[in-house]
């Protein structure tokens, strides 16, 4: 019986090189879903699909807004079957197409999600100060 935790028994005798790149691809998998659940999360409460009685206050959100947060949720969803198709984990940092193929489409997304959410502010802001002056 082991009692410590033995690192190359974990990673089932991978060479330093390939655990590296397990860990890499584990972090843009965890980036990548986060960006997904995040961004549906938000496109359902401006969408108002999770509290429509309660938003009655709170202006609608345009469909540029909403398109932005569907397409990071899209773009995030993209990036993980992308990396699924590129390989799995063991040699993905030696394949030139990963960085920009697994990164790339999460650093979109997450532009478009920063964008969808500059224009809630935005509506949320011009939408509350219409209505109280």
């Amino acid at each position: 019986m082991l009692l410590s935790l033995d690192w190359m028994n974990l990673f089932g005798g991978l060479t330093s090189g390939q655990v590296t790149s397990v860990i890499v691809v584990a972090v843009i998998f965890t980036a990548a879903a986060g960006l997904t659940l995040v961004a549906l999360i938000f496109f359902g409460v401006r969408a108002g699909l999770m509290a429509p009685a309660y938003s009655t206050r709170v202006p609608l959100a345009s469909d540029i807004e909403l398109g932005a947060y569907l397409v990071a949720a899209a773009l995030g969803m993209i990036s993980v079957l992308l990396m699924v198709f590129l390989g799995l984990a063991e040699n993905d940092l030696d394949n030139p197409l990963f960085w920009p193929l697994s990164v790339g489409p999460i650093l979109i997304g997450g532009l478009l999600f920063v964008t969808g959410a500059g224009l809630a502010f935005r509506t949320i802001r011009r939408g509350r100060s219409v209505t109280t002056a």
